[in-house]
């Protein structure tokens, strides 16, 4: 079978607002594992990505290609797009199958249906039912054994039993990256390097489950690979384009201190910590000064914080399980081993308060960090904090569900707390990055360190200055 592989960017908004101009796209990790297993199985592959696909447009792409099966990466704030993105398919290449898939598809493949948008949808991680499915349309299998596949059979909604999570991800043929133009995938400006940037994935799932939360829908178990073929697929990667920035996209990495020993160990035999940056998110309880300088020798460059919040009470209720102490001490521990650092943090959790997003501010700004990034508290399906908001109420439309949203006039937001109207807690999410990035003290960090060019800072300032001021 021929597929086109499709990660989308409807035309009819922007889920990032005004901060797009600052943003750069990110290479779609997960079509790159689709299209290597897809040619694992025989099929024909190409990928669009409508990110990072320069004076090409999706439907320009399928005429040329016509595919005779088109799957589409389907995320909440871009589900809506479906609507008129779908039936333009179908008229270009009306002999193509739609399939649809990603966490949005997995969570609502009913309702995708019953509309028409998909012929089929896969559910949770795709690799091995893409596979199935393929063979399937080739005449070579039945229905019935493409797990974790849904479709309509006789009028009705046809769900075949999940498929169980792959526990051998080593067993996965490594992403096609070779679909992707890498020159168009820069680090953005908060990972401070001018770079092309490749995602490496060396587990699925999360041992925790927080409030906001929305990941294990994709990936329920946690399973790990071998931290040895994690470092022989970095070293082939790095080889065959010569990128040498690598992010970890896993929730947590490392995981355990076993997994950091073996991969640093790896990292600086083969001398790779000469030749690579690489950056990671990780939970402020799990590292402390001799970890961190183990992964910094071994070529770690900046580390993520989810640090959430500033109050206590807040980082109760959303189940986080770390405090304020851990987070100011992690970060103190990073730079102490002068590793760079950026702290994720929400705005607008439930039970907040005008006060307790001002604590969050302040922390941010009191604890040292580097870089800082601050979301409005967006309930994604899939979350407890989706279920719980959206119970008994009728939901907006799906565009809205990002958390940098940008209202357009008199249109609210997806979720503010009680007690804080949507516009408090738009002008409080403007007056964080102001806060925290307009000092005096920061910027001359910066521009000493040469972390950020002079023109990016001025860059990047002008617009938080401008946001804030609208």
């Amino acid at each position: 079978m021929k597929w086109l592989l499709v990660n989308p960017r409807p035309d009819e908004f922007s889920v990032m607002g005004k901060f797009e101009k600052v943003m750069v796209p990110f290479i779609p990790m997960g079509l790159a594992y689709l299209a290597a297993c897809l040619e694992e199985a025989g099929a024909k592959v190409s990928v669009y990505d409508g990110f990072a696909s320069p004076g090409r447009t999706l439907l320009e792409t399928a005429v040329d290609y016509q595919p005779q099966v088109i799957g589409i990466s389907c995320l909440t704030p871009t589900a809506d797009a479906l609507k008129v993105m779908v039936p333009a398919l179908r008229k270009a290449c009306p002999d193509a199958k739609i399939v649809l898939g990603n966490i949005h598809a997995t969570l609502f493949a009913r309702e995708l249906l019953e509309q028409g948008l998909a012929d089929y949808v896969v559910h949770g991680e795709a690799e091995r039912t893409v596979q199935r499915l393929n063979a399937f349309l080739e005449g070579k299998g039945k229905l019935e054994e493409v797990q974790g596949l849904s479709c309509i059979r006789d009028g009705q909604v046809w769900t075949n039993p999940e498929a169980e999570p792959l526990q051998d991800l080593d067993s996965l043929p490594l992403p096609a990256w070779r679909h992707f133009d890498l020159d168009q995938y820069i680090a953005p400006p908060l990972f401070a390097f001018k770079k092309r940037l490749l995602p490496v994935l060396a587990s699925r799932g999360c041992p925790y489950r927080c409030y906001f939360c929305a990941q294990n829908v994709m990936s329920p178990t946690l399973r790990r690979r071998d931290m040895v073929k994690v470092v022989d697929e970095i070293e082939k990667v790095h080889h065959e384009t010569g990128v040498d920035l690598f992010w970890f996209c896993d929730a947590i990495f490392p995981l355990t201190q076993k997994d950091a020993e073996v991969f640093c160990r790896e990292m600086t035999e083969r001398g790779l910590h000469k030749k690579i940056q690489w950056i990671t998110e990780t939970r402020v309880d799990l590292v402390d000064r001799p970890l961190l300088r183990m992964l910094k020798q071994a070529g770690l460059s900046m580390v993520l914080f989810g640090l959430e919040s500033g109050d206590r009470e807040v980082l109760s209720r959303i189940k986080q399980g770390v405090t304020l102490e851990a987070g100011a001490k992690a970060v103190a521990a990073a730079r102490a081993e002068g590793v760079t650092t950026l702290g994720l943090f929400m705005l607008g959790l439930p039970g907040e308060t005008r006060q307790t997003m001002e604590k969050t501010i302040g922390f941010a700004q009191r604890i040292g960090l580097d870089f800082a990034k601050f979301n409005r508290a967006a309930p994604y399906p899939g979350s407890k904090f989706f279920d719980d908001v959206y119970a008994a109420r009728d939901l907006p439309p799906w565009e809205m569900f990002s958390a940098n949203y940008e209202p357009k006039d008199g249109e609210g937001i997806v979720y503010s707390p009680d007690g804080v109207s949507d516009e408090e807690l738009v002008r409080l999410h403007k007056k964080a990055f102001f806060r925290f990035y307009v000092r005096p003290g920061l910027i001359a960090r910066h521009l000493a360190s040469g972390r950020i060019s002079p023109w990016n800072m001025a860059k990047g300032g002008g617009l938080i200055i401008k946001n804030f001021l609208e």
